[in-house]
């Protein structure tokens, strides 16, 4: 069984053991169990403890090995100094992946946790198994309504086309509950905890043949073999972007992430030229990896750098320019013929040329249309971002914005603020449309720079 059948079989399993479960709502093995019928799993569930016999009306099972079925994925709630037993029975049983949520190993820094998670590595290497973990939150998958982690609020996740692969199962969270207020679909989400023999190169190439993923997302703190997913990443970033996040950037955090997950953080100048140089996009926040991923999930990389900026408000065009700037996007120099049509357009007090003011127009769908068309029309810009506060006149350029979209071949992302959710009802149109919307300049200007840099990269 290659890579892609293997993960296949523990991303979409047909079935899954809590080893661990339990009667008890404020144990891990209660949410587990909890979690996979929430989410509306449609495979058998096999919840595993010999002190019980019934649970949410499924049969108990005293062990792996009393299961009648076959099992394809395994979640282990149990303490630490009796996995070896379970992974053994795991591996016994056919099952293709555990998930080793307990932590106790690698990242305790003791002896005595370095050496239980080497032989837990050494029986799964051999019986064909992976494990997620140990130490870790489990992963999800949307399309198969499956929440193999014990964190509920995952479930809203809606699905999509983003694949988010983290080290820290906190961050994994983060990452994924931002994207989904931000109408990002989720096409899996992992927490690899101490990746005792699944790490983020095999993840990388998986998903770079996963049809489901548009869209990968890497937080990494330390990597034992960094060279691994460099070469990993070189071979999908020609296909897909790898948006990274790298935590643990100064020297004495080393300590710390070794503390929590078992890996020292390195040098982050290293880390940094090793991923841009595999073609990966690194950004500095999360807040940049979700804009930047939001961006690519819905709209295509940018043929250049050259942006047009719309604006109803003049400071908001200021900051995005100089937001451009700093992100080496330059300011799109229109033609004669474009700065004519605008003029015409434009409210005699506008000034058109690069940002364009729409004050004063913003109230007209057929101006601003004609506008928008006039500027993507241009052949010296290849990217246009829009931008209004929320005030019920401006929301006429966004409509604008949303009729133009589907014969838009450039790629164009909107800032729009929306108080207490009042603009909820254009920008839900607009993300319907295609178009990502951000609530403020900067951000809109991090999104287009993520599609303009990855148009680099491509080429």
């Amino acid at each position: 069984m290659n890579l892609v059948e293997q993960m296949d079989r523990i991303f979409y399993p047909r079935s899954v053991a809590v080893v661990g479960a339990s009667a008890n709502p404020e144990k891990m093995g209660f949410m587990c169990v909890g979690n996979l019928l929430e989410a509306g799993f449609g495979g058998k569930v096999y919840p595993v403890n010999p002190g019980i016999s019934e649970l949410f009306g499924l049969e108990v099972y005293p062990s792996v090995a009393a299961i009648p079925g076959e099992v394809d994925l395994a979640m282990v709630v149990i303490p630490a100094e009796l996995t070896l037993s379970a992974i053994e029975e795991c591996v016994a049983k056919g099952v293709k992946g555990a998930i080793l949520i307990s932590g106790g190993f690698g990242e305790v820094g003791t002896g005595i946790g370095a050496d239980l998670q080497a032989k837990l590595k050494d029986i799964a290497d051999k019986g064909g198994m992976k494990i997620i973990g140990p130490n870790t939150l489990g992963f999800i998958n949307p399309r198969a309504r499956l929440n193999a982690s014990f964190q509920y609020t995952l479930s809203l996740s809606q699905i999509g086309n983003v694949a988010v692969a983290a080290q820290s199962g906190g961050t994994t969270i983060y990452i994924t509950h931002a994207l989904t207020n931000h109408n990002v679909g989720i096409s899996k989400a992992i927490g690899l905890g101490n990746r005792c023999n699944l790490d983020f190169d095999e993840l990388v190439s998986y998903f770079g043949q996963d049809k489901e993923t548009r869209v990968i997302v890497l937080y990494v703190e330390g990597l034992d073999e960094p060279e691994r997913l460099i070469e990993a990443a070189r071979r999908v970033t020609k296909i897909k972007p790898i948006v990274v996040y790298k935590g643990g950037r100064g020297e004495e955090m080393s300590r710390a992430t070794l503390a929590h997950t078992g890996a020292p953080a390195g040098d982050y100048a290293l880390y940094e030229k090793a991923f841009r140089e595999a073609g990966m996009l690194a950004v500095d926040s999360i807040t940049e990896v979700v804009d930047t991923a939001k961006a690519l999930a819905f709209q295509p990389a940018a043929e250049g750098n050259r942006v047009a900026i719309l604006s109803v408000q003049a400071g908001p065009a200021i900051i995005m320019a100089d937001k451009c700037r700093e992100q080496g996007l330059a300011l799109a120099e229109f033609s004669a013929a474009t700065k004519s049509k605008l003029k015409k357009l434009a409210s005699a007090l506008n000034a058109v040329d690069n940002p364009v003011d729409i004050a004063w127009k913003s109230d007209d769908f057929n101006a601003c249309r004609q506008m928008l068309k006039a500027v993507l029309d241009d052949d010296g810009v290849d990217a246009i971002i829009v931008a209004a506060v929320f005030y019920a006149s401006n929301m006429e350029l966004m409509r604008a914005v949303v009729d133009i979209a589907g014969e838009a071949k450039k790629p164009m992302t909107v800032c729009l603020d929306s108080p207490r959710g009042t603009a909820y009802a254009e920008i839900n149109a607009l993300e319907a449309s295609g178009v990502p919307v951000f609530p403020l300049p900067e951000r809109a200007v991090s999104g287009m720079a993520g599609l303009v840099k990855y148009g680099e990269i491509v080429k």
